[in-house]
This record gives C-alpha cells, structure tokens and sequence, in this order.
C-alpha cells in the first residue's frame, strides 16, 4: 500500500502531501518506461524465486503530460532488439509498429534535383527496423508498466528536487495546480505533492529541469565536457498511398544547408 502523511511545509505555510514510494522515475519517456517495467520484473522474479523476499516494492513514474505519451510526437525508426529483451512476444502484445523498414534511400540535395548515392553509410541501412509513432509506443509502454504493477501518474510535473542531509536526494516535489499567469492562486488551486523516494531516476528530456538544477547545485559537470544538442524539426505530410510506399526510409544531405552547415532530414512512412 502507498503510506500517505502529512507534514508541515514552513516556506509555503500550508500542508502538503507526502507519498512514500521506493523508487520514483520522473518523465514517462520510452527509457523511463522501460526501466520501471524491468524493474518491477526483476523485483517480482526475485520474490518468487527467493526466502528473503522484497515484499511489495512500490514505484512511480509521473508524467507532466494528461496522458502517457502526450507530449512525446516523433517519429522513429527502431531497432526492435532492446525491445525484444524487454518484451520478447512484444509483437503477440499489439506492440504498434507501423511497419518494417524494408528499403532504404540515401539523397544529396540540390536546390533543384536530389541525387542518390549507390552505397548506404553503414548507420542509415535500417533494414528489419520498424517505422514506429513514439506516442503510440510509449502509451502502450505505459500500459505494460500498469499490469506489471507501476504506478502511473500523469499530469504530475516534477516541480524541484527534494534533499536531505548532505545533499542527498529523497524525492520529487510536484508542480502546484491552479496557478494564474502572475503565480497567484486561483479558487481551485492545489498544492503539489511531495513524492519521497529511497531512488529517484530523472528521465525528463533533453534539457530537463529538474536534471539542470541538481547539477547545479551538486555540480555534476566539473571537469567534464560540455553537452552538445542538435535540434530538429518534424512536418507531417498527408499523402495518397501509391506517393511514398511504406517500409521506405529516406536520409538526406544538402540543400537548404550549405556545406559548412551539419546537418540532414529522413522521411520515413
């Protein structure tokens, strides 16, 4: 069972909830997902295999977003194996996978023409991937983790790190809800939740807030080089099905980029 508690909070001069979890994942990404599912199937197999067993093992994982994958809109092309050693019958599961990759092209653009190569860069030849929606991926993700026992919680954004001693890290404050523009409560605000954790695992993205202040505070970066991001850009296109055959994954170089500017696009369907 999930123990609940209350504890005065000074700075804010109010009660705020507190929820004891064992381990708590932040952002329900595909990595967060699947280690919380793994996790839970090792706890399990240790139980039954085992005297000393854990006993109920209680993990979490919030998500800012209303749903499971709502804020997750990429496509991808996937290497099925991790999956497969995650969840071997993934496909007998209704994995969703649009389709598999079974040709690739590779293309230098011109302003006016694009010239394929003859040879695929080793990297771009995803032949026997599969072309998945992530949001579809991860909210079915999201379900495996429910029957194995993980508590979802969505629309709970981390908020900021929870420290003790030492700086030690021991949970995750959510956000407060019913906050105007201007940060004043409006009639239905609720304070967040203090979600303490003996692990707490960040997986929030690139550039995460919560990842941003601890190393911060806890300076994780010294004497380590610097991150390095790349930024793209997604079109949907709709088109009539003979326009672009599904199983096809185009990569591109060139134009509109000049030659001192890295960079590409893939089309995929």
């Amino acid at each position: 069972m999930v123990k609940a508690s209350r504890r005065d909070e000074v700075a804010h001069k109010m009660e705020r909830e507190s929820l004891e979890m064992d381990v708590v994942f932040v952002g329900a990404g595909p990595a967060n997902l699947s280690g919380a599912l793994h996790l839970a199937r090792l706890i399990a197999d240790h139980n039954e295999k085992n005297e000393n067993a854990l006993g109920e093992i209680q993990i979490a994982v919030i998500e800012k977003g209303a749903s499971v994958g709502s804020h997750i809109l990429s496509g991808a092309v996937m290497d099925p194996r991790g999956l497969a050693e995650l969840i071997p019958d993934f496909k007998e599961k209704g994995a969703p996978l649009e389709s598999e990759v079974k040709e690739d092209h590779f293309l230098y653009l011109t302003r006016k023409r694009a010239i394929r190569s003859p040879i695929n860069p080793p990297p771009l030849n995803n032949h026997g991937y599969y072309i998945v929606s992530l949001n579809r991926l991860t909210a079915w993700l999201g379900e495996q983790c429910e029957e194995a026992g993980v508590n979802i919680f969505p629309e709970f954004p981390g908020a900021e790190m929870l420290y003790g001693e030492d700086d030690q890290v021991v949970g995750v404050r959510t956000g407060d809800k019913g906050i105007d523009k201007e940060g004043k409560q409006k009639a239905n605000y609720e304070p967040g939740v203090d979600l303490l954790a003996k692990v707490t695992v960040l997986g929030e993205g690139v550039r995460g807030s919560l990842t941003k202040k601890l190393i911060q505070r806890l300076g994780l970066d010294e004497g380590r080089e610097p991150q390095v991001y790349s930024l793209g850009v997604k079109e949907l296109w709709e088109l009539p099905d003979d326009r672009y055959p599904a199983g096809r994954v185009t990569h591109t170089l060139g134009f509109p980029s000049d030659q001192w500017t890295y960079g590409g696009g893939w089309i995929s369907r």
